[in-house]
């Protein structure tokens, strides 16, 4: 299939992309993709199912930045007719999360593939507020057989 223009906002492009249905849809915006790395963003809502007193949870955060690989192995997918695939997080090797999001700032995540083999994916990944960083971590992902 043809690549689609970046950045990909459209929510029913996006959908076709991942394989969580709202409420659970966690990214806004595909920014930036390449065989190495993928790029999104995500305004935090107010309906936002992991927004507590005003801020986007920690478990929101790393349920974000987990979709943030699964866009790149959806679009990856997309590319080659092959629909959106199912994934869990694996092990979460680091996390360090210096701050929360409040409800309607956008972040920035940005995902360095390490090693992908077999349905197994270790990522490095970077997420900003304001070109700040608040969360850095170290994860594996697997796809569903």
């Amino acid at each position: 299939m043809k690549p689609v223009a970046l950045p990909i906002t459209d929510p029913i492009l996006l959908q076709k992309l991942l394989p969580q249905r709202e409420p659970m849809i966690m990214v806004d915006a595909l920014m930036y993709y390449d065989e190495k790395s993928v790029h999104s963003t995500m305004t935090i809502s107010e309906k936002n199912i992991f927004v507590e007193n005003g801020f986007l949870s920690e478990t929101g955060l790393l349920e974000h930045i987990a979709q943030t690989v699964a866009l790149h192995t959806g679009y990856a997918g997309y590319l080659e007719e092959k629909p959106a695939r199912v994934g869990y997080i694996g092990a979460i090797k680091k996390a360090e999360i210096f701050k929360t999001p409040a409800v309607q700032e956008t972040i920035h995540t940005e995902i360095e593939i390490l090693h992908a083999a077999i349905g197994i994916t270790l990522v490095k990944t970077v997420t900003k507020l304001n070109n700040t960083i608040i969360a850095i971590t170290q994860m594996k992902t697997m796809l569903k057989a």
